[in-house]
């Protein structure tokens, strides 16, 4: 045998091997597998943190081995663009996630009129007032109504027992809760957004002397700097913050999908979903 045809036939021996390895190593999809298979869209805000863009990458990917679970991720999103939207009405998503209090309120409307997906909107810091969901398909998970008032009764209460005083400072659309600053305490209320109401807020703090000052809606840095030079006690309820605990919410998102259980609207987020840090 000349070397040419030896050369040749080792050659053909070892595509055949290669051939016939391939059905042992790759298995076959089950069609019906291919038309039931899921696909989950995250679309998350700016300035996600490493560990939360690692955790949810690794908890995707988990979803796709052993689930069968597609995604795609529009990560550091500012403002949907129109392609994106687009993209939105067209893809095939069975279900689309949105991670960020701003992104969620811009994603609503857009939400709303895309019904044929299901909806997960996700705020990750303190809730304002969320507008109420009544669509079907949608889901806004939220720290809710009264959140921070929780946070701080306790707190509120045994400053009372202890005869404590508290000095208010609040905005006139953010009226404090009358068990904590009854009317006939409106002088210990300074209101931010009054023309000139610092001066007249050092000097009600000067003449009643207080134990506390209480930040009931947020200050700018400037001002909340003016109110700590008064050398009262300064507690910021507004301060509070939450934590996602993505391994909880993603399990909780990931037993929906599997069970196709749904239940749409205003949620509050349960003890066991986000983490209160509070200052």
């Amino acid at each position: 045998m000349s070397k040419k045809r030896w050369t040749t036939g080792l050659f053909t021996l070892c595509i055949l091997f290669v051939l016939g390895g391939c059905g042992k190593n790759i298995p076959a999809i089950d069609p019906a597998l291919l038309e039931s298979k899921v696909s989950v869209l995250i679309i998350s805000k700016e300035h996600v943190s490493d560990s939360t863009k690692s955790t949810l990458q690794n908890t995707l990917i988990s979803w796709r081995d052993s689930h069968h679970i597609a995604f795609d991720w529009m990560a550091d999103t500012a403002v949907l663009k129109e392609a994106q939207i687009t993209a939105l009405k067209t893809r095939p998503y069975t279900y689309i996630i949105v991670i960020g209090n701003e992104l969620a309120r811009q994603v609503l409307p857009i939400a709303t009129a895309i019904p044929d997906k299901k909806w997960i909107l996700l705020d990750d810091t303190v809730s304002g007032d969320n507008p109420p969901v009544t669509d079907k398909h949608i889901v806004w998970k939220q720290t809710g109504q009264g959140f921070m008032d929780k946070q701080w009764d306790e707190w509120v209460k045994q400053q009372q027992i202890l005869g404590k005083s508290i000095e208010w400072v609040t905005v006139g659309a953010r009226p404090i809760p009358s068990l904590w600053a009854p009317s006939e305490e409106a002088e210990t209320i300074g209101v931010s957004d009054a023309e000139g109401w610092f001066p007249q807020f050092q000097n009600q703090v000067r003449r009643h002397g207080p134990n506390w000052i209480a930040i009931y809606s947020p200050l700018d840095a400037s001002s909340l700097q003016r109110v700590k030079n008064l050398k009262v006690p300064v507690i910021d309820m507004t301060a509070v913050s939450i934590e996602l605990q993505w391994g909880f919410l993603m399990t909780s998102i990931l037993q929906t999908i599997e069970t196709q259980t749904w239940a749409n609207g205003n949620q509050e987020y349960t003890s066991q979903e986000i983490q209160i840090i509070k200052p």
